[in-house]
């Protein structure tokens, strides 16, 4: 019996990823822009195209499961790089933590100082009222900081401590990229040669486990198996069939955008968007030397080599610009869309940038050797394949 055809893993980088990286990370910020605009009562309702325009920003929210996919895609890949290269999980652990955790902590620290500065003394209480409270960091727990600083907060909570409370807000996504790695690692740890055979098995556990959660009540929210794994293992889906599996790609494509389709109309749109997402990724894998040539798509690329400081400074920065021109009388529909939402985009792309260059560009994993050894970085500003495929949401 003939083999299926594969792509060797060194080429398995989806260029344009970087891109979609950039969409899934503006949405998130548009989003968040209008949302001191969307949470003041009593303003004007908004109609027309400036109301069909808020509208739809306020789906901006649906990055989040693009990230999810991405996030498949990019650690099955780097699950699948240390594997074949031999490896150890332990490396893979120790990379996600030095890729993940110094940043993460640096960005709590930096905007627990930008509270104290802004909130506390320069213009009290801009960050932290209504609209679209943002909690002083003063205001948890120490259970709460252990939760955030360890990135368990969305099901610590079950556990010990009070409620679950996110700082930075946008963290809790982070919590649940946290356990997807850790069941890749552990996957990676046990059954090495059955990585792929033990994601599908995890999958039918978590569909195990929302079946419990339906007929028990048994809460789960917060944990992997809440149905968010389901859109990391649809970005695992697409890089089997574009490496191990080329000759199911139709098929996969036809089930993947059916079935996400089905879902964003009768179950959840959230899942929806992600399955359909990963239908959408493996049509357009073979265009992507083709796409990298558009300008538009180099300057998405630019934004997404960042996303992670991006998606990890901009919402406190956000709620600032926001609030504050709010309060200058920046208040209708329109003035959102045309002054607020650029005005938190630009803020958000300068404090982005800057993070990363000065924080988490000193994180970026280096690609290893199939022996084991680091490999030089050939061009300054330039990103191996192994960076971006590691590169967190």
């Amino acid at each position: 019996m003939t083999a299926p055809p594969t792509i060797p893993v060194g080429f398995a980088r989806y260029q344009t990823l970087d891109a979609w990286r950039g969409v899934a990370c503006l949405m998130v910020i548009v989003y968040h822009s209008t949302l001191v605009h969307t949470g003041t009562p009593g303003l004007a309702p908004d109609v027309g195209v400036t109301g069909a325009l808020l509208w739809l920003a306020g789906y901006g929210n649906l990055g989040v499961p693009i990230f999810f996919v991405i996030s498949g895609y990019c650690i099955s890949a780097a699950a699948d790089r240390a594997r074949r290269h031999g490896h150890p999980a332990r490396t893979y652990f120790l990379r996600r933590f030095r890729r993940i955790y110094p940043p993460l902590w640096a960005v709590i620290a930096g905007l627990s100082l930008f509270f104290l500065v802004v909130d506390y003394v320069a213009w009290p209480g801009l960050l932290s009222t209504l609209p679209w409270q943002q909690p002083r960091p003063w205001w948890f727990s120490g259970w709460q900081w252990a939760g955030n600083l360890t990135l368990t907060e969305t099901w610590r909570h079950y556990f010990v401590g009070g409620p679950r409370a996110h700082f930075p807000g946008q963290a809790w996504t982070l919590c649940y990229e946290e356990q997807f790695y850790a069941i890749t690692g552990l996957l990676l740890f046990a059954v090495p040669a059955r990585f792929f055979l033990g994601s599908i098995l995890v999958t039918l556990g978590c569909a195990a486990m929302l079946a419990v959660h339906v007929a028990f009540d048994v809460p789960v929210r917060g944990f992997f198996f809440d149905g968010s794994w389901f859109m990391f293992a649809a970005g695992m889906a697409v890089y089997y069939v574009i490496t191990q599996r080329v000759e199911w790609r139709m098929r996969a494509i036809a089930i993947l955008v059916s079935a996400g389709l089905a879902l964003w109309l009768f179950v959840d749109i959230q899942l929806g968007v992600a399955v359909t997402f990963a239908g959408m990724l493996l049509v357009l894998h073979r265009f992507d030397t083709q796409l990298l040539a558009w300008r538009t798509v180099r300057g998405l690329g630019w934004c997404g080599t960042m996303c992670y400081s991006l998606y990890l400074v901009h919402q406190t920065p956000v709620k600032a610009v926001s609030a504050a021109l709010h309060v200058w009388g920046f208040q209708s529909g329109l003035a959102t869309l045309m002054v607020v939402m650029p005005a938190c985009v630009v803020v958000s792309l300068l404090f982005g940038r800057l993070f990363f260059k000065t924080v988490e560009s000193r994180f970026l994993n280096v690609p290893l050797s199939i022996s084991g050894t680091r490999q030089r970085v050939e061009r300054p500003g330039t990103f191996p394949s192994d960076i971006k495929v590691t590169s967190i949401i």
